[in-house]
């Protein structure tokens, strides 16, 4: 019995997953460290997506499971598909990286170094995200999905050409020990790239760069020696001066130019006159820094109109300009049901409202007295009052009149008073002789 149950107990074991609260753990950390790559830049978090994240260890199962570096996924699924079969309506964008005993910290210094990968990480078209973890053919596989919500399903790509990512990938590095004054010295190996040695180290491929006097550009060779930590007193170089310009190689985008270059992508447009249906030809050469005390160009007149394009989206056309959809449907009378056609034209900008002109007071006429009976009214011409609108004030801006004191009375007061004497007195006669002419007919 023993001889049955412990091969029994062994393969269970071996065929077990990975431990759940082992997997959440690296999954959260590099999480973590994504938020303050952003954090960094001052931009919001990424907030945790529960689908995105389905997404991302569907993906992440699967290249680990076949030693696969790419984007496509089973049964050629992509990243639009994974994102739409488990039910997340929106846009998305997907990074990945592998690595031989590759951690959390390793695998988004690698992201950051990469220009492609960094974007995505400070990417504000984006405001949320979900992870997924594997290990699989002696690897660790990163894959993150980033995503925005849309008012519609979105359409994943048509071309059905797989999208292959090799440069996603670390491979095997073995750590050199420090030297007696601190100095780490890396010797290349064959395949090893200046990101992968980056990221294996955990050190800004800039601060690799500077160390060793590279640039993006420059090729290792097995055998090289890379300056990886300055040792005890030792002093950095110099920060190389960065460069104005760029030529455009085969294959680069903007979006790819301006991240390398750490750019807005806005900015790089202003700095080259460009828009974003501006194509980019192999050996152009476009700014990417302006030289001290140069002018920067007149910055260009917002676009306050769009012309739909065939595929246009009411999401996609107000994530372009930088716009909340309730926004943009706002500015153009819309709903979310409208179906666009190529031609429409849309408003950018909210609608400016004609100034209302100012209106002329009404007058009244005062109302007329009544006369009082017998009494004789002269005929005069009526007064035109204008209407006051009364305006509230707070008491403090408002005066109390002061209550009259018997040395102020006026002279209608004392007109009154004498009339009111003078008819008692006449009242006081009357009844006096009343009662001598009774007396006397007594």
């Amino acid at each position: 019995m023993r001889r049955l149950i412990f091969p029994l107990l062994l393969t269970l074991w071996l065929a077990a997953p990975p431990r759940p609260a082992a997997a959440q753990s690296r999954i959260q950390e590099t999480f973590n460290l994504v938020n303050q790559v952003r954090a960094e830049q001052g931009l919001p978090p990424f907030q945790w997506n529960a689908a995105l994240a389905r997404a991302a260890q569907w993906q992440a199962n699967y290249i680990a499971a076949n030693n696969l570096y790419s984007h496509t996924g089973e049964n050629g699924t992509r990243p639009q598909d994974r994102a739409n079969a488990v039910g997340y309506q929106g846009y998305v964008v997907e990074n990945y990286v592998a690595g031989w005993q590759l951690t959390p910290q390793q695998g988004v210094t690698w992201w950051v170094n990469s220009p492609v990968h960094y974007n995505t990480l400070i990417s504000t078209r984006y405001d949320e995200a979900g992870l997924g973890y594997a290990v699989g053919n002696d690897q660790h596989w990163y894959v993150l999905v980033v995503g925005r919500r849309s008012d519609q399903p979105v359409a994943p790509p048509t071309s059905n050409q797989p999208i292959a990512d090799p440069a996603a990938v670390v491979v095997p590095i073995t750590l050199s020990q420090p030297n007696e004054d601190g100095a780490i010295v890396h010797e290349v190996q064959e395949g090893q790239t200046l990101w992968a040695i980056a990221a294996r180290y955990e050190v800004r491929l800039e601060t690799l760069l500077l160390y060793n006097n590279l640039t993006q550009d420059s090729l290792i060779q097995p055998g090289d020696e890379l300056l990886i930590r300055l040792g005890q007193g030792q002093e950095p170089p110099p920060t190389p001066t960065p460069p104005l310009t760029h030529v455009v190689r085969a294959g680069e985008t903007a979006w790819t130019i301006a991240a390398r270059y750490r750019l807005s992508l806005s900015d790089f447009f202003w700095y080259n006159g460009l828009d974003e249906d501006d194509f980019l030809q192999p050996g152009d050469v476009v700014t990417v820094r302006l030289a001290p005390g140069q002018t920067p160009p007149p910055t260009p007149t917002p676009q306050t109109t769009y012309t739909v394009q065939s595929g246009d989206t009411l999401l996609g056309i107000a994530l372009r300009f930088g716009l909340s959809l309730a926004d943009l449907l706002g500015y153009n009378n819309l709903t979310t049901d409208r179906i666009l056609q190529p031609g429409d034209v849309l408003q950018l900008v909210a609608p400016v409202s004609p100034t209302p002109m100012p209106q002329p007071p009404t007058f009244t006429p005062a109302p007329a007295a009544t006369p009082t009976s017998g009494t004789a009214v002269a005929q005069t011409t009526p007064t035109l009052v204008p209407t006051v609108t009364n305006t509230p004030t707070s008491l403090a801006d408002t005066a109390v009149p002061p209550s009259p004191s018997p040395e102020s009375t006026d002279t209608g007061q004392l007109v009154s008073r004498g009339a009111f004497l003078a008819a008692a007195l006449l009242a006081g006669l009357a009844g006096a002789g009343i009662f001598l002419l009774r007396r006397e007919t007594a």
